[in-house]
């Protein structure tokens, strides 16, 4: 059983950063499971676990699973609280090695901060020590393959890109055209890079999607190539539907600098 202080209790526990591909909380009772949050697991890997572990976790109701699944390493710790169960869920590549303490006192903080009805901004924070954003992003532009850019995340320095980005956002899909129909037919290669000095767009292209990603030359962490899958599927879950009926509104897309500024700082 958890024990909390009045408000959200004191930790004295600080996250420090883990060797781990991602995380993810969920609620879980007799009823129905509820993922509260995740950030760098995919939403349909978490439905997946949660579906393989529910029926443990329910039995059990506190404690502490570790399973090898695959590729991965899976480790849960959950607790109970009230009529339902609170159960962290940590995946890693299955030969890297963890540190079990760190991995403990973060269960033990995201644990409280949920009971303690802390707003999600904080576990987002808790989140981020444990697995840092990418820092080296200039701008993110979403941009459909006919032309209409529909989500922009920049930089405030980069103010140029900003009272641009809708001709940047025609540029890309239009520089796109161009490689598929000459590149790619005459030399099997297709775009992922264009250098501009000391920066580059990362360019990647899913159902019709373009995801470009204004960043450093050197990007800084390994997990770019892994966040930027991740956002590209949130991207589709949320909006696919949005996107293929698309009705010229752009402001259904804004709530997703939510996901995305879970791993672009």
């Amino acid at each position: 059983m958890i024990v909390l202080e009045k408000g959200h209790q004191e930790l004295l526990d600080i996250p420090t950063a883990m060797d781990i591909l991602g995380v993810g909380i969920v609620s879980i009772t007799d009823k129905n499971s509820n993922l509260i949050y995740t950030k760098g697991i995919s939403r349909s890997l978490m439905n997946d676990l949660i579906k393989l572990y529910r029926s443990d976790i329910l039995e059990k109701k506190e404690g502490k699973l570790i399973d090898l699944l695959g590729i991965f390493t899976v480790s849960i710790h959950f607790y109970s609280f009230d009529a339902e169960s609170i159960a962290i869920f940590y995946v890693n590549e299955k030969d890297t090695l963890t540190d079990y303490d760190a991995m403990c006192s973060a269960s033990r903080v995201l644990a409280q901060l949920y009971c303690s009805n802390a707003p999600l901004a904080s576990i987002n924070d808790v989140c981020n020590k444990i697995l840092p954003n990418f820092e080296g992003l200039s701008a993110l532009f979403v941009v459909s393959t006919t032309g209409h850019t529909l989500f922009t995340k920049i930089r405030k320095d980069k103010v140029s890109i900003s009272e641009n980005h809708i001709q940047i956002g025609g540029f890309l899909s239009a520089i796109l055209m161009f490689s598929n129909e000459i590149i790619a037919k005459n030399s099997g290669d297709t775009l992922q890079a264009i250098n501009f000095g000391a920066q580059q767009f990362i360019i990647s292209v899913k159902e019709d999607i373009i995801f470009a990603y204004l960043i450093d030359d050197s990007p800084k962490i390994d997990n770019f190539e892994r966040y930027t899958d991740l956002i590209a599927q949130e991207f589709l879950d949320k909006f696919r539907n949005s996107v293929k009926n698309f009705n010229g509104d752009l402001n259904q897309f804004h709530c997703f600098k939510l996901v995305v500024d879970k791993y672009f700082l």
